[in-house]
């Protein structure tokens, strides 16, 4: 069993601290940005200021679970689609300008795509099991499957989330790459699992790179899980045509309310629990697939017992 323990969202919704994000839910534009908490409350001075927003999202959000859990992590487990992109933007407008034979490696060092993870670990002191998992748009579920295996193999208490950020320069390259349907966002959500029993657990997981068809994933992905759509609660999904061939009791794109970025999908396991535990629902249904060929497909349960 895979148990949500506590979770810590930093998004342009009023999300971090808040006991149901469902409720204060809005839809967002092109003039949303991140609620972002007080970091000097999370982060030392000295460090916060050469924090990019993307390391202060992720440090922030995971240190939120540690006090909401009191227990120390055997397993921190990152997602992250496209990385530190404000940081290699720096490092390579730097090296395209500069004059100068020597450039600081700062820039450098912090735009790889593990630094939230190892940023995470130096924050929190932590030197156990580190891994980052950068799967596009499907980087969370992967990273989540992940931390699945790490409790399989008696871990008790895994951190695991996903972040990333927007840069001005990803308008440009909008309408060619990424979709435009929704607005660039940014945006970090982290959770504790654990095998010990809490009100909310995720059922099971599934990952693909090669759709073909979501309606026929779904359908499968049930089938092997013995569920039918119309005992799911809530339907979490990216693309607005699956609504017109299932019919769930509740459903809506959580791109409306997460903006669009590559982590978007974790912010919607939060609005899941959140919905389960405040409306006394069973079951969620979360489908990413903001890109047509990778899928990532999760089942929330709530335990009424």
């Amino acid at each position: 069993m895979y148990y949500i323990h506590s979770r810590a969202s930093i998004t342009c919704q009023d999300s971090f601290r808040t006991d149901n994000v469902c409720e204060k839910l809005v839809v967002i534009d092109d003039t949303s940005d991140v609620v972002s908490p007080e970091y000097k409350e999370f982060i030392p001075p000295a460090s916060l200021r050469r924090l990019s927003p993307v390391l202060k999202m992720g440090l922030t959000a995971s240190i939120e679970c540690k006090n909401q859990s009191g227990k120390d992590f055997d397993a921190i487990v990152v997602g992250t689609g496209l990385g530190c992109l404000k940081d290699t933007e720096k490092f390579l407008s730097t090296f395209l300008t500069s004059t100068s034979d020597f450039l600081s490696p700062t820039a450098f060092i912090q735009s790889t795509h593990n630094t939230i993870g190892g940023q995470i670990s130096l924050g929190l002191g932590n030197h156990a099991y580190n891994m980052t998992h950068t799967q596009n748009s499907v980087s969370f579920e992967v990273s989540l499957l992940d931390a699945m295996m790490c409790i399989n193999e008696g871990k008790k208490n895994v951190l695991v989330g996903a972040a990333d950020e927007k840069i001005d320069f990803l308008k440009e390259v909008q309408p060619n790459l990424i979709s435009a349907d929704f607005p660039l966002c940014s945006g970090a959500s982290f959770f504790v699992l654990s095998p010990e029993k809490s009100e909310v657990q995720v059922k099971a997981i599934s990952t693909t790179f090669s759709s073909e068809n979501v309606l026929t994933d779904i359908a499968a992905f049930l089938d092997v899980h013995n569920l039918e759509m119309e005992k799911i609660d809530l339907l979490l999904h990216s693309n607005d045509g699956i609504e017109e061939h299932v019919t769930p009791k509740d459903a809506f794109n959580f791109l409306d309310y997460s903006g669009f970025h590559y982590s978007a999908s974790a912010f919607a396991l939060h609005i899941a629990h959140d919905y389960l535990v405040n409306e006394e629902k069973e079951w969620a249904l979360i489908v990413n697939d903001m890109c047509p060929t990778n899928i990532g497909i999760m089942l929330i349960q709530r335990d009424e017992a």
